[in-house]
């Protein structure tokens, strides 16, 4: 839902403001310098961590995680601009050819996720013989692609796939190729639950193998739903229809 926040707010503005689009233009370019230095900040800081004092090294590891989640809330309204001004005509975008009513939003496959999230997904699915979509889908509804406040759940479930440390240590997989295995790390945690739902079926009974990862049936309605929903579902807002292509 926050996604379709992010993406209705310039919109309504365009239709609403008197204000010119380049001034908008202006806005998330802003946004994209603010994400450069963020990353940049990102990169220093996590390049430093294995040269500070073990005490310090905590800290560190908090703060990279703070900044990165700054940075996917600053990218999920960069591209709710640039999808607001590919409606706007004379403005320069990936999209300018094209003339949709305001009422509709077309969201291209993938389009609901962090855009990049996209390539973990896609390789860890190929990876472990499960679908993209899926976990996408899980780590949605687990922590918000990451945006939840701690990422630790109150049943000590942590990171970014919120896995229970036992079963970390049993499924967890080295993602990144770093030689460590860690549920704080994003591609260590994506390509894990790839492991985990190939190890638990996933190929014969893919709602047997969602339930070992959460032992509810409205979870895994949730999951599915989500999943489809990104690969080409379509979703009634306020009146409105909001469709993606399959």
């Amino acid at each position: 839902m926050r996604k379709y926040i992010l993406l209705l707010i310039p919109l309504l503005l365009f239709i609403t403001s008197p204000v010119s689009a380049s001034e908008y233009v202006q806005q998330r370019d802003q946004i994209i310098q603010q994400r450069e230095s963020l990353k940049a900040e990102i990169a220093e800081t996590a390049e430093s961590i294995e040269r500070l004092p073990e005490e310090e090294k905590e800290q560190a590891v908090n703060t990279v995680t703070k900044l990165k989640r700054e940075d996917m809330k600053l990218a999920a309204y960069e591209k709710a601009y640039n999808k607001a001004l590919s409606y706007v005509p004379g403005v320069v975008t990936t999209n300018t050819s094209r003339s949709l009513p305001f009422t509709i939003i077309e969201l291209e496959p993938g389009e609901l996720v962090p855009e990049e999230f996209m390539p973990i997904y896609q390789a860890a699915a190929q990876q472990y013989g499960v679908h993209w979509d899926v976990l996408a889908a899980i780590h949605k509804v687990e922590t918000d692609f990451s945006r939840h406040p701690t990422m630790i759940s109150s049943a000590n479930a942590v990171g970014h796939m919120q896995f229970m440390p036992a079963t970390f240590r049993a499924y967890g997989v080295d993602g990144n190729g770093d030689g460590k295995r860690d549920p704080w790390q994003l591609e260590d945690a994506i390509y894990s639950a790839a492991n985990y739902l190939s190890s638990s079926g996933y190929k014969t009974d893919v709602r047997k193998a969602i339930w070992h990862y959460n032992h509810s049936e409205s979870y895994i309605n949730k999951v599915l739903d989500t999943a489809a929903g990104i690969r080409g579902g379509e979703m009634i807002i306020r009146g409105c229809r909001f469709s993606c292509t399959a």
